[in-house]
């Protein structure tokens, strides 16, 4: 009995020191706000897969599909996520209006030096974002300009197809993209045509925006007649409505998404459901959108990226995050830090650039993400 008393008296005591240690456990939240499925399903999934593998760590929200006409409601989401003393950083991916205000809030009225900051796709101008955020991640729109110009002339395309509008115009990084195209295009000896869209934004909404697609490219292709025409749009929600519009037309050729990915738009306008097993297998899912591709003898008129691009920023950013809150990095935003964590989180070894201007001003906070894109007549057996 003595003997029993002493071993639960020295197990007491063991427990006792233990818990100092168990309370002094590093706790933190990791919060991602991203669009809602229509405007980006992509970083909605994205957000939600690490939701559901770190359940105690990643808290989610969206920001609204009106967000140019809501920017407040953005910056309010923004702020009640660093309201919360256990959020060490918070990534925003597409980071559209309102997240520059929201972040220098954070650090200024808020005083949450503590908080890093990832902002992904930005809005803004790569000036006011940069001053804002930790640091920024896009994609290459300038190499993106030359690889779609490129591949359109690999598939002896006669004419290219710019859609947009004026909200989107009125981004550097898409205008200089754009700019690109127009060297690229001239250079090759490709007609690039700009087309104005609606703006999905805009009173008609995203539904009006994509019927204006499916309604326009036939009309294209009729103009053009006996030509190849490729395609491009600007925005993510219509992208569904080009490919699947692009498919129907023999002559009709689909360089490049917007945001490239085998999974922008692509299980919808395909029919290839996205299963859980395909986020960790991405080749296989390209080997299903290729089997359909050759169905419809379109297999040599589509390609996108093998890594989901924006997929790819919230996954290198929350690796990131973890990484630096827990004591890995002793700076925030350093070039050869986020290219590791870009490389972890996809598997890649992702082709990262630094922002620079038409005026050549070097960001060395703004990282461009750049892949080699897909060849699906390589994914059919």
């Amino acid at each position: 009995m003595k003997r029993a008393l002493v071993m639960l008296l020295a197990l007491i005591l063991t427990l006792s020191l233990a818990l100092p240690v168990l309370a002094e456990a590093p706790k933190y939240k990791i919060a991602i706000m991203t669009g809602t499925v229509s405007q980006g399903e992509e970083e909605y999934r994205a957000a939600e897969m690490l939701k559901a593998k770190y359940p105690d760590i990643v808290v989610t929200d969206t920001y609204p599909d009106r967000f140019a006409a809501e920017v407040e409601t953005t910056v309010g989401k923004l702020l009640a996520f660093a309201s919360d003393p256990e959020v060490k950083a918070i990534i925003m991916v597409q980071a559209v209006q309102g997240a520059a205000a929201a972040f220098t809030q954070i650090k200024t009225d808020l005083k949450r030096d503590d908080i890093l900051l990832i902002a992904g796709v930005p809005a803004e101008d790569p000036q006011t974002i940069t001053s804002a955020a930790d640091f920024v991640m896009g994609v290459d729109e300038i190499n993106g300009g030359v690889q779609i110009a490129q591949t359109a002339k690999d598939w002896g395309a006669d004419v290219l197809i710019h859609y947009s509008f004026a909200r989107h115009m009125g981004y550097e990084t898409i205008v200089a993209r754009h700019n690109i195209l127009k060297e690229e295009t001239a250079r090759l000896g490709i007609e690039l045509v700009d087309r104005d869209a609606p703006d999905p934004t805009g009173d008609a909404g995203m539904s009006g925006a994509q019927n204006f697609i499916l309604e326009d490219v036939p009309k294209v292709m009729k103009e053009y007649e006996g030509k190849k025409v490729a395609f491009f749009c600007t925005n993510c929600g219509m992208q569904e409505a080009l490919q699947a519009a692009v498919l129907k037309e023999p002559n009709a050729y689909y360089p490049l998404p917007c945001c490239p990915s085998p999974f922008h738009a692509f299980p919808a306008s395909l029919g290839v459901a996205v299963e859980e097993a395909d986020w960790g297998d991405i080749d296989a899912y390209i080997k299903k959108a290729a089997a359909i591709l050759k169905e419809n003898d379109a297999l040599d008129r589509f390609s996108t990226w093998p890594a989901p691009v924006n997929y790819s920023m919230i996954t290198g950013a929350f690796e990131y995050a973890t990484n630096y809150i827990n004591g890995k990095y002793a700076e925030k935003g350093v070039f050869a830090d986020v290219k590791a964590a870009l490389d972890v989180a996809t598997g890649y070894d992702v082709q990262l650039s630094n922002y620079e201007d038409g005026d050549g001003k070097l960001y060395p906070t703004y990282f461009m993400l750049y892949f080699d894109r897909v060849n699906f007549a390589e994914f059919v057996d």
